[in-house]
């Protein structure tokens, strides 16, 4: 199993080779962008391949896609873009950050937020009072950033992606798009990258559901070291070649 001070050592590897090329650096933004999106998208239900999804950031329109879909992959420059604005001036997630990664999602105004509790069947959940909302997130948020980790980033990644998702913020199916973006922030505030967590839509609603319902997510913080994992090694590679 993949633990944080494995990462932290690839971490190492990687950064001692660094000067980087300018053509290391142009591959890494890339493979951050594709990543991430294919990642997203997959999750979400889309049957664009990894390729469909770079020829859509390239332009290119793939037919019998759903326009959505193809907008969705530019929000995901343009979330990226966002969260070096905030990581900038250091602010950690909380419910005004996830509203902004929300509204670029949805590509206009900010989803509404869920009224009612449905059930989720993919995630076999009921979310909690539709009249909490704001004040589940705040608390949820707060208690995240207090969690004591012992460096384990990709826990407390998981905690507020799993913490998003058992709060269901948003109608229309923007909570786990919304989980998911503010995951990856925290992946990028903790200095390492997006990354594409590997998993297809079934095993990610079931460690996501398992998660919540039994409030330990380090199945799925696992998911995510393997990923980030993955990713070094990739990067590794990249600079060993000269890309």
């Amino acid at each position: 199993m993949i633990e944080s001070r494995n990462l932290a050592e690839k971490k190492e590897i990687l950064y001692a080779l660094a000067p980087f090329s300018d053509g290391v650096k142009v591959f890494k933004r890339r493979a951050d962008l594709v990543d991430y999106t294919y990642s997203d998208l997959r999750l979400y239900g889309s049957k664009l391949s990894r390729g469909g999804v770079e020829g859509v950031l390239d332009g290119i329109t793939v037919a019998g896609v759903p326009v959505f879909e193809h907008r969705l992959c530019e929000a995901h420059r343009k979330l990226l873009s966002r969260f070096a604005d905030k990581l900038d001036m250091g602010m950690d997630t909380d419910g005004l950050i996830l509203n902004e990664f929300c509204t670029i999602l949805a590509g206009a105004s900010l989803p509404p937020y869920r009224e009612g509790s449905p059930l989720l069947y993919h995630l076999d959940f009921v979310p909690g009072d539709d009249g909490r909302i704001s004040q589940g997130l705040a608390e949820m948020f707060a208690q995240a950033h207090r969690l004591e980790t012992d460096g384990d980033f990709c826990l407390k990644a998981a905690v507020i992606h799993t913490g998003i998702v058992r709060v269901y913020p948003y109608a229309d199916g923007f909570s786990e798009l919304a989980a998911r973006a503010a995951m990856q922030y925290e992946l990028i505030k903790a200095g390492y990258f997006p990354v594409d967590i590997g998993a297809g839509e079934q095993e990610y609603n079931s460690v996501t559901g398992a998660a919540i319902r039994t409030g330990e997510p380090s199945a799925f913080a696992a998911l995510l070291r393997t990923a980030v994992f993955k990713k070094l090694h990739i990067l590794i590679d990249a600079v060993e070649r000269g890309v």
